[in-house]
């Protein structure tokens, strides 16, 4: 009786002590599966690469901030400055409006030689009114500004503009020696029949074609301003 009540207390204390142990013992995690390996690998990646992007960005700024400071420079230190010349002769509003382009180069061959100053109108000025058809003749008087002789193979010529019923050639009648002053005059011309303000230019022609006006680069004509009215 004695030996059962001992079996039964030894098998007791086993039972005891197994219990003991297993609650004891550490517990061993389950193991993971194929997709759950591959996503803690995926993410595993993703911080490296973030990490690496972290890292990279840092130097980038150490980078910048250790380069020297730029300061702007003017894009022309010493600006030049623009002269404007403005011509201190203006002729009269004849002259002035739609010049003919016909006139010689200032750089032409003789151009010093052969050049005049145009000094007025001796009659019918610039604006003057007359009847339909009447006959007249233009004076202007003008000034051999140049160093040559002018003869009486040099002429006037029709540049722009209204004819008057001329052929648009006028004669020089005698020699204007440099320094001369000489009325040239474009004789029977004759006023349109039609109403209207009419316009004409002429220019001084040399022997072998060259044209010759007066003004700034010599393109201004010795002009024409009628008015054809029947008031």
């Amino acid at each position: 009786m004695r030996n059962m009540k001992r079996i039964k207390w030894i098998i007791l204390g086993l039972l005891s002590l197994s219990l003991a142990l297993a609650a004891c013992a550490p517990s061993v995690p389950p193991t993971p599966s194929e997709a759950e390996i591959a996503q803690q690998v995926a993410e595993t990646q993703q911080a490296k690469a973030t990490q690496n992007s972290v890292e990279t960005l840092v130097a980038l700024v150490t980078q910048l901030s250790n380069q020297p400071t730029w300061t702007p420079q003017p894009a022309c230190p010493v600006c030049p400055t623009q002269v404007v010349v403005v011509p201190t002769a203006t002729p009269n509003a004849t002259e002035a409006a739609a010049q003919p382009t016909a006139a010689a180069p200032t750089d032409a061959p003789g151009a010093k030689c052969f050049q005049f100053d145009f000094l007025g109108d001796v009659n019918f000025p610039p604006g003057t009114v007359v009847k339909p058809g009447t006959k007249f003749d233009k004076t202007w008087t003008v000034k051999n500004t140049g160093t040559c002789k002018w003869t009486t193979d040099y002429d006037l010529i029709l540049a722009g503009g209204e004819a008057f019923g001329t052929n648009k050639r006028g004669d020089i009648t005698r020699e204007v020696p440099p320094g001369d002053t000489i009325d040239l005059t474009i004789p029977n011309m004759t006023a349109p029949m039609t109403e209207g303000t009419y316009y004409s230019y002429w220019m001084i022609v040399a022997p072998d074609g060259a044209r010759i006006g007066y003004g700034p680069g010599q393109q201004w004509g010795l002009g024409i301003q009628l008015v054809v009215s029947n008031d």
